[in-house]
């Protein structure tokens, strides 16, 4: 992923990309049920529009609820379950989710390129 991300001016928070990555894929493995053909995950970065964000995306088989859901804890939250998306919302200037085809689901998070007002805490 760094190399990927050599040829662009700095990211805000340079070691964000990989604790997005983490918690999301973390995410994907403790809540997707496995099954046949439910054993990949996909991760792919990309350049935003004006070239002023990288788009970070972690893609999964999706599961039986229709509507994505993406509802960060704050940070100091007690509560077992949100703090990993709390910390994504946190490193990044947006973050989401949507559904692809075939029930598929991506979870996003767009990181700030040179003078973002996102940062590293």
């Amino acid at each position: 992923m760094k190399l990927w991300l050599a040829d662009i001016p700095s990211l805000v928070c340079p070691d964000a990309p990989l604790q997005i990555v983490s918690e999301l894929v973390s995410n994907v493995i403790q809540h997707v049920p496995a099954g046949p053909r439910r054993d990949w995950i996909k991760v792919r970065l990309g350049l935003g529009e004006g070239f002023d964000f990288v788009r970070l995306e972690v893609i999964d088989p999706g599961i039986a609820e229709p509507e994505p859901r993406f509802v960060p804890l704050e940070l100091g939250s007690m509560s077992e379950s949100g703090r990993g998306l709390g910390i994504v919302a946190s490193l990044s200037k947006r973050c989401g989710t949507y559904v692809l085809e075939r029930g598929h689901r991506a979870v996003w998070a767009d990181l700030g390129i040179g003078s973002s007002t996102a940062s590293c805490e």
